[in-house]
Parts: C-alpha cells; structure tokens; sequence
C-alpha cells in the first residue's frame, strides 16, 4: 500500500507541474482565455493572475513531489481542484464547447473533459488524505517557495503594460520582403489564419487599397491555427500582403484581448494600434 501512495503522490505532483508547464510555454494564451471567461476584467490583470496559477501549480507539485507539509499541500490542492471544477460546472451550464485552458494551449480539452480529469485527481487527491503522513518533511523553505516562485514567473515572463514593447517582438522582414520597421511608416497587421473577424480586417484593409486610400505598406504576420492556409486566407479576404509566420507565443504578445490588432509604425515606434475593428479614426489618419 506505501507503494501505491508514493506512486499516486508522484502522479499528482507530475499533474500540477505539468499544468504549470502548460501555462508557462504559452501564457498570452491563458492570459487571453481568462478574460474570455470573464474571470479578469482585462488581459493586463490575467496576465498576472496567469503568473500566480504557474506559480502556484509549480509550488503544488514541487512540494508533493519533496513531501514538504504533505498533509496541508493536500488538502490546499483538493480545496483548489473543486474551486477549478465549479469553474468547468459553469462553462458546461452555458454550453461552453472549446479549449477550457487547463493544459494551456498544448492539449485541447473541453470543459466537459476537463471536469472528468479534475474528478479523477480529486479521486487520487481524497485517497492520499486518508494517510496520516507521520514524519513528512517541513522545512520552513516551503513557505519562500510561492512568493519565489511568483516572483521568478513574472521576470521570466515580464507583463507587458506599453505597446512600444511590441516593436521588439516584430521579426524583420529582410530577407523575403526587404521589409525593414525601422526605417518608414507601415501597418503591421497580426492575424490569426481561422479567425473570422482577422479575414474581415484584411478583406477591408485589401478593399481601401485597391479603392485608392494612400494606406502605408502593409504587412501581415500570420499565426496558423486550424487547417486555413495563407493561400485559403488571401483567397477569402481578396488580398495578397507580404507576410511572415510567427508561433502561438508571439502571436499572443502582440494581439490585446482578441484578434485582430492593426499597429501603425514609423521608423520603429508605434504610433497607434487598433483592436477587432478598424474605426473611422483609421480612414480619417489614412483617407485624407
């Protein structure tokens, strides 16, 4: 019996590092889906609440997998399971279907999914709670390893709060396009392949152009999710931008809350960003 605890401890402690890990590689993508959610009222407060969850989870998992306070660590990681399944009860009661964001953007799983996982560690969760866990290790290291842990989050991964911030994200575009954001004025167009509101932002962009507005250079970064093309896209919004694709991470540093985002930039700086949609303070910067 000590041998399947010591198993099913690992197996937990696996399971929340996993998750951090998750979280970490992509954390735009959370950061994003929180505020969908409605669970931050903006993407600057996901941003950190992202960066508490990685933090936490690592704690969790670091101090199941050490045995540090083993019968407090289990009993907190119980407590926050079932606050993480009343979330997924509510997303399934307003016919939530997509990615819930548990294992970030790694692996894809419903809500629905996602509750039967939290079931199965609550299972394995209870069934370690029954041990008495006499002697397990307490070193008052534990209680620096959340704080650390945040504080190591948030300079690994820097909240971003002023878009200037962004320029430096931007790949240049020299050796296909000659491209260069540092030298003249461009639009820099992020867009997600599948993302319907991102075709109709470059169908319109493309409409202005063959109209006649004296739009700046335009160039787009595509970021591909799902099985849209380059081709499939330029076929849909009629247009045929220079281009260059950029990861999930990238993408999710550069977009707001949603895509699309519209930056203008002039020798290297920007000077103005739009979100979604292109309000008539663009034709009036551009059409006049």
């Amino acid at each position: 019996m000590t041998n399947l605890r010591i198993t099913l401890q690992l197996f937990l402690a696996a399971t929340f590092l996993f998750s951090a890990y998750t979280k970490a590689v992509a954390p735009g993508f959370f950061e994003v889906l929180l505020e969908q959610q409605g669970l931050v009222p903006s993407r600057l407060y996901g941003a950190w609440v992202t960066r508490f969850i990685i933090a936490i989870e690592t704690w969790l998992g670091l101090c199941l997998l050490l045995s540090f306070y083993t019968r407090f660590i289990l009993r907190f990681s119980f407590l926050l399971l079932v606050v993480f399944s009343v979330h997924l009860g509510y997303l399934i009661a307003i016919g939530e279907t997509g990615n819930c964001g548990c294992f970030g953007e790694m692996i894809s799983m419903s809500p629905l999914a996602s509750l039967g996982k939290n079931l199965l560690l609550l299972s394995v969760n209870g069934f370690l709670l029954r041990y008495k866990f006499r002697g397990n290790k307490k070193p008052l290291i534990t209680w620096l390893l959340l704080p650390l842990l945040f504080a190591a989050a948030s300079l690994v991964w820097p909240v971003q709060t002023q878009p200037d911030e962004v320029v430096e994200k931007i790949p240049m575009f020299e050796a296909e396009t000659g491209i260069d954001f540092a030298n003249g004025s461009y639009l820099v167009a992020i867009f997600n392949l599948g993302c319907e509101h991102c075709q109709e932002a470059a169908h319109q962009i493309a409409a202005w152009q063959n109209n006649g507005i004296n739009l700046p250079q335009v160039a787009a970064l595509f970021f591909a999710e799902g099985d849209t093309s380059v081709a499939d896209f330029n076929a849909i919004t009629e247009s045929n931008f220079p281009y260059q694709m950029i990861d999930a991470n990238t993408f999710f540093d550069l977009i707001g809350s949603a895509p699309p985002r519209i930056y203008w930039i002039t020798d290297g700086q920007v000077k103005q960003y739009w979100d979604e949609t292109l309000g008539e303070d663009f034709l009036t910067i551009f059409g006049s």
